[in-house]
């Protein structure tokens, strides 16, 4: 398949009318077509094309395959679904049908992302309906839930952008591992915990270990080579109850930020990309045990105080 992203040429705004009606979620089960009328009818959907070109933050891009415009994606400041602010830009992304999972809409995103990210946006927002698996592509690309948008059927998305030059995200590898093991001792030496055994070889151990049986798993940033952050969740199975019918849990650890890389965001899109891939071993539930200064971004992604939670040391 030959194609190319591109900015969008003003002789082709009028296309975003058919690409909104296009991008309508239908939700399974459902008959027969969309009347094209919902996009002019709802304020908020018209909000999403009218007089497109008219003010300074409208930008789009589009997908084109073999000379033909089969995607675009599109940001606006004005009052549709996923608006935020007058200073964030809300996101819309449609694909023709037959071009749907080929990657376009993820490089069209990436590459509306970058171009925000380059000209100094902070943050970038968008709204989707709680059953659109299309969830999972914005989480990727590192927007994260923030609430209800709208109305309870969709959720309210956003993208830092104002992240660190050069900064980028990976998972953990094996070579990375004693690097790794000494950000996790000064992260327990940080929060208080008295250095009473050399735990390098355990620790080594373990994420040598669960690494290669796929139990662990972590997201680094970096700022050039050297690592800034950690994160990790190790996946552990129990007798499945109701509130976890698979039985396994997700234990996150080793949530760790840089001091001079800290209050970024960089903390939120690495717990995000861990609890996305424990969502996908199947977890049914995340749990963590989080210190004084963590609460608050932990709150903020919807996690809850357990008051059952206790331990008996052995």
């Amino acid at each position: 398949m030959n194609y190319e992203v591109r900015p969008m040429k003003k002789e082709e705004w009028p296309l975003l009318e058919d690409f909104l009606h296009e991008a309508i979620f239908v939700p399974e089960g459902f008959e027969g077509e969309v009347p094209r009328s919902v996009i002019f009818d709802d304020p908020k959907c018209r909000a999403a094309f009218e007089r497109f070109g008219a003010m300074p933050d409208d930008r789009a891009v589009v997908a084109v395959v073999d000379g033909a415009v089969v995607g675009a994606c599109w940001v606006r400041t004005t009052d549709e679904y996923g608006h935020i602010d007058d200073e964030t830009p809300s996101f819309s992304v449609s694909l023709r049908k037959a071009f749907r999972g080929r990657g376009l809409g993820t490089k069209m995103m990436r590459a509306m992302l970058d171009e925000l990210r380059d000209v100094g946006y902070k943050r970038a927002s968008l709204s989707v309906q709680k059953e659109n698996p299309a969830l999972h592509l914005y989480e990727r690309l590192g927007f994260r839930i923030v609430g209800d948008g709208f109305d309870q059927s969709e959720w309210l998305m956003v993208c830092q952008l104002d992240r660190a030059p050069g900064l980028r995200m990976r998972r953990l590898e094996p070579d990375d591992v004693p690097a790794f093991v000494e950000l996790r001792i000064a992260q327990l030496i940080e929060e208080g915990t008295k250095e009473t055994a050399d735990l390098r070889p355990a620790l080594t151990d373990y994420y040598r270990r669960r690494l290669a049986d796929d139990t662990f798993v972590s997201w680094l940033a970096l700022d050039g080579e050297q690592i800034v952050a950690t994160s990790g969740i190790s996946v552990v199975e129990k007798p499945p109850y109701f509130g976890c019918p698979t039985g396994k849990i997700g234990l996150v650890s080793s949530m760790y930020t840089k001091p001079s890389h800290r209050r970024q965001g960089i903390a939120r899109d690495l717990l995000c990309r861990i609890v996305y891939d424990a969502r996908l071993r199947g977890c049914g539930v995340v749990q963590i045990t989080a210190s004084d200064a963590g609460v608050p971004l932990y709150r903020s992604l919807g996690f809850t105080h357990n008051p059952n939670f206790l331990q008996l040391p052995l």
